[in-house]
């Protein structure tokens, strides 16, 4: 009977699904957005360009002249984006469909917001 129970125990703690990071995230993963971002405090004005976040964890920035890929995750509230070309977007959801921060990108200090399409 101790070896019963010894083997339930034993297959209930394997068969536990410990929840990642991917399980508590935003839900980004096959949504488009809407970037307005600026590298520079002094800017008066927001750029623009489209953000789409894949399954796979990778996330594409088609801007105007180029397109810019790289990698994000989530946790909670929070995204970080790290794009390939070195440039590092910190967001916080402010709504369901939108999310703001800050970033750093070739050696500058700036905002963002984005808006689900």
């Amino acid at each position: 009977m101790q070896k019963l129970f010894f083997i339930f125990m034993m297959l209930s703690v394997f068969s536990c699904k410990k929840k990642t990071q991917d399980d508590i995230g935003l839900p980004l993963s096959e949504t488009n957005w809407a970037l307005h971002f600026k590298n520079n405090s002094t800017f008066t004005y927001f750029a623009e360009s489209d953000l789409y976040f894949k399954a796979n964890k990778e996330v594409n920035n088609y801007r105007n002249a180029d397109t810019v890929s790289g990698a994000w995750k989530s946790f909670n509230n929070n995204v970080t984006i790290t794009f390939n070309n070195g440039d590092i977007y910190n967001g916080t959801a402010i709504t369901a469909d939108s999310i703001a921060g800050s970033l750093t990108a070739s050696g500058n200090n700036g905002t963002w917001y984005a808006i689900k399409q």
